[in-house]
């Protein structure tokens, strides 16, 4: 992926926004996690309770992201991609 933006921003306006970005890979780990979540082996088991940790910690960044828009907002209104940055 290198020299690839996935991201929105002013060099990408069709990019993910990371908020969305970070929900799709909760949703990924979330069907991994039910196709193997009844093998009773070790090692599925360990898989499992690994990916479970990975949707807490993408939980918690989606969380911060949404964070970051409730003090952005107070500044002003998102003029989008293509518009003027609200910090920086």
């Amino acid at each position: 992926m290198e020299g690839k933006t996935i991201l929105m921003g002013s060099e990408n306006h069709n990019g993910w926004k990371l908020e969305e970005l970070l929900a799709q890979v909760k949703k990924e780990v979330s069907q991994k996690i039910n196709k193997i979540v009844n093998d009773p082996s070790p090692q599925a088991q360990l898989v499992v309770r690994n990916n479970l940790a990975i949707i807490e910690h993408l939980g918690a960044a989606e969380a911060l992201q949404r964070s970051s828009y409730v003090v952005l907002d107070a500044m002003r209104e998102n003029e989008g991609p293509s518009g003027k940055p609200r910090i920086g």
